[in-house]
């Protein structure tokens, strides 16, 4: 992996120390989870010799399975600003903060958590790789579930970055 990818993640990971944002990005992209590693693999071989795969590539026959534990996370940009919009909200996530279908990641998630969702999305944009987060799920009521994410950068036609292909696996704290 090339040295300025693992610096991006350092710094990610420093960034989320310093600002107590209970979520660690892993680059090597060892899941606990086998539907994530799964996941992993089917990104891998869509993507063939491309940079990044298109989301056109993903259709349902591939995803089979994964679709109710994924969304397609488009990044717009808006008068210099960037915005994420869920085109596509799996009912496995949606039943932890509802059917996102079509919102703006700012519509969803609690403001005081945002920026944690923007860096995340951003990060794996901005590798042009796919990643892989443990979190502290933040978002409303929900503190007491751990978060494992595949975070995967999408193209558009012309090979530039389109969006994220993520999924995620919930579990419960132990303590």
């Amino acid at each position: 992996m090339p040295a300025q990818t693992l610096s991006e993640v350092d710094r990610f990971n420093a960034r989320a120390a310093s600002e107590h944002w209970q979520t660690q990005c892993d680059a090597k992209l060892i899941f606990d989870s086998p539907k994530l590693a799964q996941l992993r693999d089917i990104w891998t071989m869509v993507r063939g010799e491309r940079q990044m795969p298109r989301r056109e590539n993903f259709t349902a026959r591939i995803l089979g399975r994964h679709l109710q534990h994924l969304t397609f996370v488009e990044r717009l940009e808006e008068n210099g600003n960037r915005r994420y919009r869920f085109r596509m909200f799996g009912s496995g996530l949606a039943r932890f903060i509802g059917d996102s279908t079509g919102k703006y990641l700012d519509e969803v998630v609690p403001a005081d958590f945002a920026e944690t969702w923007f860096a995340t999305y951003d990060l794996a944009i901005d590798t042009r790789k796919p990643l892989r987060f443990v979190s502290r799920f933040r978002a409303a009521e929900l503190e007491h579930v751990m978060a494992e994410c595949l975070v995967a950068p999408l193209a558009a036609d012309d090979g530039k970055p389109w969006g994220l292909l993520v999924s995620v696996v919930y579990s419960p704290v132990v303590v």
